[in-house]
């Protein structure tokens, strides 16, 4: 119990602590038609934490083409419950989506993919490069957005990653 609660106890005391919020990116898995309802719950608690400076979501492209068994058709990335959700809150967000294709190799950079599937990289790196404080990252999809970023620029990631919180129900066998 106490494993909870300090965590929750931490939360609600930053505000009297006169911290202005701990800055982050956010990448999501989050599609339409959806069968993952988690994803609209944790957006929903991004966002309602005043705690949290949303600096950035990404939508995490690795499974756009997975057709679960109950989707008649593929997927379409959750850009519009991003956008509804920044409505109703008054809480503006960059929105990127992320590489399609699977990394090649442990130190790809994906430059090659589509300039389309390049918006999430990018985010990482302005983001980091125009933050005056570490971000943190947390992640409830595939890292392949995060590992490119890390490739292209290294030493900006070491510097300006506070730290990366890892939500994973599964993970490939290749450098997806």
């Amino acid at each position: 119990m106490l494993r909870i609660l300090a965590p929750c106890l931490l939360l609600l005391a930053v505000p009297a602590l006169g911290v202005a919020g701990v800055p982050v990116i956010y990448s999501t898995d989050l599609y339409h038609p959806h069968d993952d309802p988690d994803d609209h719950y944790d957006l929903a608690t991004l966002f309602a934490l005043p705690e949290l400076k949303v600096k950035g979501i990404i939508i995490d492209m690795s499974n756009k083409g997975e057709i679960r068994a109950n989707q008649r058709v593929g997927k379409k990335p959750g850009v519009v419950a991003v956008d509804q959700m920044a409505h109703l809150t008054g809480r503006a967000v960059p929105v990127a989506l992320g590489l399609e294709e699977p990394l090649r190799s442990m130190d790809d950079t994906a430059l090659e993919q589509p300039q389309t599937c390049q918006g999430a990289v990018e985010l990482i790196l302005t983001t980091l490069r125009e933050s005056p404080e570490r971000v943190s990252i947390f992640t409830v999809g595939s890292l392949r957005d995060v590992a490119a970023a890390f490739n292209r620029e290294p030493d900006l990631m070491r510097s300006k990653v506070k730290a990366i919180y890892i939500n994973a129900g599964t993970g490939p066998d290749r450098f997806q």
